[in-house]
């Protein structure tokens, strides 16, 4: 009520403008960054996500024993990471062939329906990421 009297007290009033409204600025990227040891080998991965600027989920470095993995595979992996919204967490598990299993967790945004839970999940072998797949919870 209070604010309604005093909206009419403006108009009412000459060269008296309501004050611009405050504008929203999208949060800062948040990169997620591990290093992860499997056996002799040792991978890293650095991802970043930037939610309100609608960009998707970037993998900005993925290395196997310091080396950046086979171009091929880094660019079907930063496809298929681009899938996510956003991230929350990542992972690299240890297999018993002495390969890593890359997790990625984040959401998946469609139009009009709210963020859902995914994962991202890659094999990582020598200086190559396979068997890339984004599962997304229903």
């Amino acid at each position: 009520m209070l604010a309604a009297l005093l909206l009419l007290a403006q108009a009412a009033t000459p060269g008296m403008a309501p004050a611009p409204a405050a504008v929203m600025q999208p949060a800062s990227p948040r990169t997620l960054t591990g290093r992860f040891t499997c056996a002799a080998a040792v991978y890293e991965v650095q991802v970043t996500a930037a939610p309100p600027a609608g960009t998707g989920v970037v993998l900005d470095r993925l290395t196997s024993g310091g080396r950046s993995v086979e171009a091929g595979s880094l660019a079907e992996a930063r496809r298929m990471t681009a899938r996510l919204a956003d991230v929350q967490s990542l992972d690299v598990r240890c297999r018993d062939d002495g390969a890593g299993e890359l997790s990625i967790y984040g959401t998946q945004a469609s139009a009009g329906a709210p963020p859902r839970r995914a994962r991202l999940r890659g094999t990582i072998r020598g200086d190559a990421i396979s068997a890339l797949v984004v599962a997304v919870a229903r």
